[in-house]
């Protein structure tokens, strides 16, 4: 079986990838430590144990919240981020930004860091998502609309617990977004199984699902999802850490593969699930015995639902499907 190193010598697009999550550990807990924060928000920003459900997952992201506060550390996370992405072969991502501050203007310096950062020497293009989350009111959901597009972003992201409902807020925000030019993706079917993505495809009309895994259980929504082209975003280790899927070799992802839908591989957090994208693609043939074509299959298939433009698009899909067309090099 190729391993991750075959894997990252290969071009990769990952799209369902939370800043917040992929902070190097260090550098959080160095930022803790600097502003005195407690030692336990640092520490538990390490990778998630298998199983451990989504509440104690998300739990994680309280360091986020606490300690990147400002440009100069958004511009820092951003810039490391991108080296890693380098180095792991990855040619095109686009990174969900968690909003860590109410204060507007303080919010678009961030995002200025941000976007210098990305543009590191050697570092792929990043396409950046913004975040609203579920239970927040019509108000606080339209403000982030109102902000994403302000800031250039390429598209606004539905997440959070589907557990604790609060979707249809959500709904003039999505539209808001969408009239802006902005593309939409939603978190569904994590945990919430058929009924939420059915319920967030009728309130959101999502592009594309991160995760959506709990659209297997239903034929009728397979073929709705597969009429629709939504491309499902999915993420292996992450989906153990939570419990959404008991190992790796009973994940959905082959067979929704097989069936004919748009699904690709990403990491979701790569520092608290631990994980790079050339690992996911090794796993996913370890564990779902995906052959070479299958894999490349499924990172075309990821490349052309990324949220560029056409000719973008086109252009990223040719070198992705071209680079794969011999399978994994040795």
């Amino acid at each position: 079986m190729p391993g991750p190193e075959q894997f990252r010598r290969l071009p990769k697009v990952e799209l369902h990838l939370h800043a917040a999550g992929s902070v190097r550990p260090a550098t959080m807990r160095e930022f803790v430590a600097a502003d005195g924060l407690r030692e336990a928000l640092g520490e538990r920003y390490a990778t998630a144990a298998p199983g451990e459900g989504l509440p104690a997952y998300l739990s994680r992201f309280a360091a986020w919240d606490a300690a990147i506060r400002g440009p100069e550390r958004m511009s820092r996370v951003i810039a490391e981020l991108a080296a890693d992405l380098a180095a792991d072969g990855v040619s095109y991502a686009e990174v969900r930004l968690r909003p860590p501050t109410d204060d507007d203007v303080l919010w678009g310096e961030m995002m200025d860091a941000a976007r210098r950062a990305a543009r590191t020497r050697g570092a792929p293009p990043i396409g950046f998502i913004g975040v609203m989350l579920r239970g927040w009111s019509e108000d606080r959901a339209m403000r982030e609309a109102r902000r994403a597009v302000a800031c250039g972003m390429v598209a606004l992201d539905v997440a959070g617990d589907e557990a604790i409902g609060g979707l249809a807020p959500l709904g003039p925000a999505a539209q808001l977004a969408r009239e802006g030019r902005l593309a939409i993706v939603a978190h569904a079917g994590e945990t919430g199984g058929a009924a939420a993505v059915r319920e967030v495809l009728a309130l959101i009309a999502p592009a594309r699902i991160a995760h959506g895994l709990g659209a297997a259980e239903d034929s009728s929504l397979l073929a709705e999802l597969r009429a629709r082209g939504v491309h499902l975003e999915m993420a292996l280790r992450s989906n153990i850490q939570t419990g959404t899927a008991p190992d790796p070799s009973r994940h959905p992802f082959a067979r929704l593969l097989r069936l004919g839908l748009s699904v690709g591989l990403s990491t979701d957090n790569r520092a608290i699930s631990g994980t790079t994208l050339s690992e996911e693609y090794a796993l996913a043939s370890e564990a779902l015995a995906l052959s070479a074509a299958e894999l490349a299959r499924a990172a075309v298939l990821a490349a052309e639902a990324a949220f560029l433009p056409a000719d973008e698009r086109r252009a990223l899909s040719r070198r992705v499907r071209d680079a794969w067309a011999a399978g994994p090099p040795r």
